[in-house]
C-alpha cells in the first residue's frame, strides 16, 4: 500500500514516513498543496495523510479538489487546527477522518487501517 503524506513540515513527515514504512507502506512526501494534488491524482496512492495549512494549496483545496476527482480515495486529515468549525468543515470537504496534532502514531496506523479496509 502506498501512502502520501502530505505535510510541511519535514521533521514530521519524516518520523510519520519513518513509522509508515517500519508497519509494511510505501510513503509517498510532498510538501506543499500543489504537488500533494498531483501526487495524490498520478501517484497511484492508496491513502493520504493530509495537512491543511500547507503552502500553494491549502489543505481544505486539495482535499475538494481530490475529492471532485477521486471519491473513493481515503483521506485523513492531521492538523493543528482543533476547533469545531475546523473540523466540521474537514468533514464535510470529505475528509474520511480528522486527527489533531500531535498525535500518537499508533492511533494514526489504526486509524488508517480502519479507512484501507
Amino acid at each position: 500500500m502506498r501512502i502520501l503524506v502530505a505535510e510541511d513540515e519535514p521533521a514530521l513527515s519524516a518520523v510519520i514516513a519513518r513509522y509508515l514504512t517500519t508497519h509494511g507502506y510505501t510513503v509517498a512526501l510532498a510538501g506543499n498543496g500543489v504537488d500533494a494534488l498531483h501526487e495524490a491524482t498520478f501517484g497511484e496512492v492508496d491513502a493520504v495523510l493530509l495537512d491543511l495549512t500547507m503552502p500553494g494549496l491549502d489543505g481544505l483545496e486539495v482535499l475538494r479538489r481530490l475529492r471532485r476527482g477521486n471519491p473513493s480515495l481515503p483521506v485523513l486529515v492531521l492538523t493543528a487546527r482543533a476547533g469545531i468549525a475546523d473540523r466540521v468543515t474537514g468533514l464535510d470537504l470529505g475528509a474520511d477522518d480528522y486527527l489533531i496534532k500531535p498525535v500518537e502514531l499508533d492511533e494514526l496506523g489504526a486509524r488508517l487501517r480502519s479507512r484501507l479496509r
